[in-house]
């Protein structure tokens, strides 16, 4: 094997103009857990009533606009590790059953508007769901 400085500087280069592309790629964007915990909105389930509801995302409710009980639940989403659908239920539970395929989960990511939507919860305003003004 012989000693190329011609070829060691050619590669050299190669990989120095290269690394710089992977850093750029591999660090640009959020990471699954950054996204996994960023929405455009907060869902409620209501215990005493069993109404759905949501708000937008820096709306918290204090009661439940329907039937005024403070005894609400944030919702959460329940990602499957199989088929990655994401069942909605109150916060707290350990695991969840997938709804599309039974699989349990433990994975949590926070639901997004439209997720709600599907969920058939209905949208409120911060008047509707706040004791303050």
């Amino acid at each position: 094997m012989q000693f190329d400085p011609k070829a060691i500087l050619k590669e050299s280069l190669s990989l120095a103009a290269f690394l710089p592309l992977c850093l750029i790629l591999c660090g640009c964007g959020k990471s699954a857990v950054e996204k996994a915990f960023e929405s455009d909105s907060n869902g409620f389930f209501c215990k005493a009533c069993r109404t759905k509801f949501y708000t937008g995302a820096g709306i918290f409710a204090d009661h439940c606009p329907q039937c005024r009980s403070a005894n609400i639940q944030e919702v959460v989403g329940f990602v499957c590790p199989k088929d990655q659908h994401t069942t909605l239920a109150p916060r707290g539970q350990g695991a969840m059953a997938c709804e599309q395929c039974g699989a349990i989960t433990t994975a949590l990511r926070l639901p997004h508007e439209t997720d709600f939507q599907k969920w058939g919860a209905t949208r409120k305003t911060k008047a509707d769901v706040s004791a303050q003004p």
